[in-house]
């Protein structure tokens, strides 16, 4: 007696049907489907985790976003008031004090300070900011010249050596430092240190092409009071 075909229609409707899992499905071989059955429980804990862990930074990131426009507005508010702008600033720093806004919102103040000719005040303010600000950042050697103009005001002149000292670190403040380096070293008595940052301020303007058929009204002082120092 012949055994049945498994091509029999009859003999296909008798087998039954195996279950085909979802991993199957997708073709994976059959030992990434085993590991991944032995281990469901953590892949999945793990899965969850990731998923809550990114719902979270995106929740934060909307916050972060809201609560700095919210600082943005009241930073404008504050600027463009006609009344005390003062107590409009302060509250922009006490409300949002890690934001960029707040960050603008001292230095508009230390220099509402320095017009109130509350130079203490502004200068404290300026170094608490220049602390805070990263060494790449663009906006610290802006500050850093605010400072040590202040320091030099002040007669605070050995600030103002360390801070013009920084900038003249900095090739796009080089030489506007060193000429302040030497009219402060000059109001110290200190001649050779003044003839010495004259000589570098002299000598990073010579470098630079002159306007044609204009002089340099600022050069030419430095130089005068480079040849005074001579005598």
């Amino acid at each position: 007696m012949t055994e049945p075909s498994a091509f029999d229609s009859n003999n296909i409707k008798l087998q039954p049907l195996q279950p085909v899992g979802l991993m199957e499905q997708f073709n994976l071989p059959p030992r990434m489907i085993a590991f991944i059955r032995r281990n469901q429980r953590p892949i999945w804990g793990g899965v969850i985790a990731v998923v809550v862990l990114s719902l979270g930074i995106a929740a934060y990131s909307a916050y972060r976003d809201h609560r700095a426009a919210r600082a943005a507005s009241a930073l404008d508010a504050a600027m463009i008031a006609s009344g005390d702008k003062r107590q409009l600033l302060e509250q922009v720093v006490q409300d949002y004090g890690a934001t960029p806004s707040a960050l603008w919102a001292k230095i508009e103040l230390a220099f509402l300070e320095e017009r109130e000719a509350q130079r203490a005040k502004a200068i404290a303010r300026l170094e608490e900011v220049n602390a805070s600000l990263a060494a790449r950042s663009l906006l610290k050697p802006l500050i850093q010249n605010k400072l040590a103009g202040l320091y030099e005001n002040e007669k605070q002149l050995d600030k103002a050596i360390a801070a013009y000292t920084e900038l003249a670190a900095r090739e796009e403040f080089a030489a506007e430092a060193y000429r302040a380096l030497g009219r402060v070293n000059e109001q110290l008595g200190r001649k050779e240190e003044a003839a010495a940052m004259y000589d570098k301020y002299l000598e990073l303007v010579g470098a630079q092409p002159p306007v044609q058929g204009k002089t340099d009204p600022i050069r030419e002082m430095v130089q005068f009071r480079r040849n005074q120092l001579n005598k």
